[in-house]
């Protein structure tokens, strides 16, 4: 007989082991529903400096979270605050600086945001008009109020638009055939003819434009040492930018060049017809 029991409460546990109550069920999901509360108000992941709080956005996060061992970055800034900020530049063969914290002297930069006050800026709108236009931003404006946003594929364009904006030169809109700047509180929309992405190959972006007065004009930036072998041999500071160039990089920042040109319709026509 006590055989005969044991063996039909093993029979019992082997036919019913796959049946959970459904109360169980609820159960379980209500309280991964508040792990993603807790996590949603979790002090240690939230950001003050942009005021953003952690979002659960499924009720599963704390169990996969869970199950995770190992973190593998394959660069440094994929886990750290990749902020890139644009500090200095050089135009026309003189250096200018954002920074206004430093002494003067015979050998320091001027400060960009007074050198635009003077006259005679003309180059400076023009190199931070490139900018504004020789990119992948995509502006977003903000529900309920005047400010702008921009979305950028990496943070080197975003402070490059943004350093722009900061100097008059805005960037408003973008449509697939046009770009909207405005300069100085005036609009001005470009055309835009074509748009060649940077990648690997090339180290460089360009897109091509059509003025408001009517010339088409590549407009390119990337790695100095691609743009600088694509220039005339009589271009006007070369050695000098060059040598500002190295200064920037011993000084450990980040260089680029920008660079533009004006072409035909019967060349553009040849090149990208």
């Amino acid at each position: 007989m006590a055989a005969n029991f044991f063996y039909s409460i093993l029979t019992f546990i082997i036919l019913y082991n796959n049946l959970i109550p459904i109360s169980l069920i609820i159960t379980v999901e209500v309280v991964k529903l508040i792990q993603a509360y807790l996590i949603n108000f979790d002090l240690d992941m939230y950001d003050e400096s942009t005021d953003t709080p952690a979002l659960a956005r499924n009720s599963n996060l704390n169990e996969e979270l869970g199950q995770v061992k190992f973190v593998f970055s394959d660069k440094t800034g994929t886990l750290t605050e990749n902020i890139m900020e644009f500090k200095q530049c050089s135009i026309s063969g003189i250096v200018y600086s954002t920074d206004s914290s430093e002494e003067a002297d015979d050998s320091s930069p001027l400060v960009l945001m007074e050198a635009l006050k003077e006259s005679g800026r003309t180059a400076m709108l023009h190199f931070f008009r490139v900018l504004a236009l020789c990119h992948t931003v995509i502006p977003e404006w903000v529900e309920g109020s005047q400010s702008l946003v921009y979305r950028a594929s990496s943070p080197d364009e975003e402070a490059l638009v943004k350093a722009a904006r900061d100097l008059g030169v805005v960037f408003k809109a973008r449509t697939p055939k046009s770009i909207i700047i405005e300069v100085d509180g005036v609009e001005e929309e470009y055309e835009l003819l074509n748009l060649l992405e940077f990648n690997s190959t090339r180290k460089r972006m360009s897109v091509v434009v059509r003025f408001p007065d009517g010339s088409i004009r590549v407009l390119c930036k990337g790695a100095d040492t691609v743009i600088y072998s694509r220039l005339a041999p009589s271009e006007d500071y070369s050695s000098s930018t060059n040598s500002h160039l190295k200064t920037f990089a011993v000084n450990g920042l980040r260089t680029l060049c920008v660079a533009e040109r004006t072409i035909g319709l019967v060349d553009y026509e040849v090149q990208f017809n």
